[in-house]
């Protein structure tokens, strides 16, 4: 479950190749996850779209849980009054 969370991390062994390009390395730089893109570039166009759907879906499922906290969040605030 919520597997979106750890796609977006690296493992923070990646090098970056000596004969990439500024835009490489500006992405890496930049905390862009490039072992990631490297995975995803190997992938089949059809296996990206499949592996953005499951991400999609995940992300989607994760904010429909994180709402359902914020409502009864909402709703326990909303019967005790907090006494200072």
């Amino acid at each position: 479950m919520f597997e979106f969370a750890k796609t977006c991390i690296g493992s923070g062994n990646y090098v970056c190749p000596p004969d990439a390009g500024p835009a490489w390395h500006a992405a890496y730089e930049a905390g862009c996850d490039m072992e990631q893109l490297e995975a995803n570039l190997k992938l089949a166009t059809e296996d990206r779209l499949l592996k953005h759907d499951q991400l999609r879906n995940e992300w989607l499922e994760f904010e429909s849980f994180m709402e359902k906290i914020y409502r009864g969040l909402k709703f326990i605030k909303s019967y005790h009054v907090y006494s200072r």
